[in-house]
């Protein structure tokens, strides 16, 4: 087994998450689909809202430039919208927290809650195709009901 470096800083990210959901470990891109979904499944916070990967043996924290998760493409099924993932799940948007930023970048909690998540532009152009203005609010009907996009 070989020695620790002298420089070798536990609590320093090793990775990095982009804008766009794309990770990268010691500046190369994680190109492994399965390696991409692990580190995406195995994604957590600490109490002082630190990003990490828990290994099961350890923690690698990462830096996260703007959201870790990103909503690929938006689907109008029923009375609901479905949200595909960057980590390839699915889950239907919870109205109450979407938000648009000042940049008119809408944003959504994901995951039971537990992490924001940053529409990409083919997501965000579906969901303008379904926004309505009325006098200085945007909202998206369904089944009859207006849910008003709140700015952050």
């Amino acid at each position: 087994m070989s020695p620790t470096p002298t420089n070798y800083d536990p609590m320093k990210p090793r990775i990095y998450i982009d804008k766009e959901g794309n990770w990268y470990q010691d500046g190369l891109p994680i190109i492994h689909k399965r390696t991409y979904l692990q580190n995406n499944k195995n994604l957590k916070r600490d109490q002082e809202g630190r990003y990490y990967v828990d290994e099961g043996r350890g923690r690698v924290y990462a830096v996260v430039e703007d959201t870790p998760f990103v909503v690929k493409m938006v689907t109008r099924r029923g009375g609901n919208l479905y949200l595909v993932l960057n980590d390839e799940t699915e889950e239907i948007l919870d109205f109450s927290t979407l938000t648009l930023s000042v940049d008119n970048v809408p944003y959504t909690k994901v995951k039971g809650g537990q992490f924001d998540a940053r529409f990409v532009r083919p997501a965000y152009y579906e969901l303008t195709k379904m926004l309505r203005q009325e006098g200085d609010k945007y909202y998206i009907e369904l089944q009859g009901r207006k849910h008003v996009l709140k700015t952050k």
